[in-house]
């Protein structure tokens, strides 16, 4: 079942209920959609030079998208596995 944070969550300053999970999913889709920004934005730079920049702003472009996204992929994933362990960890005795 998904947890939906309200405003109200936010500003709960005795964090009985975690916003971070609700958030970390909201972030990796800006951070999936400033990542391609920035790679067409190298796209476009790259074919204003000439043809041989262009090509390799698609081809550097990409690898660089793909180190952008697996890096926040990865900082967002340690956040949730703290989450998780705080999760499993209330139910031990």
């Amino acid at each position: 079942m998904e947890e939906k944070a309200t405003l109200a969550d936010v500003f709960d300053f005795t964090f009985t209920k975690f916003v971070t999970p609700i958030v970390v999913k909201i972030a990796f889709i800006i951070m999936l959609v400033l990542g391609a920004l920035m790679w067409l934005m190298m796209v476009i730079a790259g074919f204003s030079s000439g043809f041989g920049a262009g090509l390799g702003a698609i081809v550097f472009g990409a690898l660089f998208f793909l180190m952008f996204v697996l890096v926040y992929r990865i900082m967002f994933e340690l956040v949730m596995v703290i989450f998780a362990i705080k999760k499993n960890t209330d139910r031990l005795p």
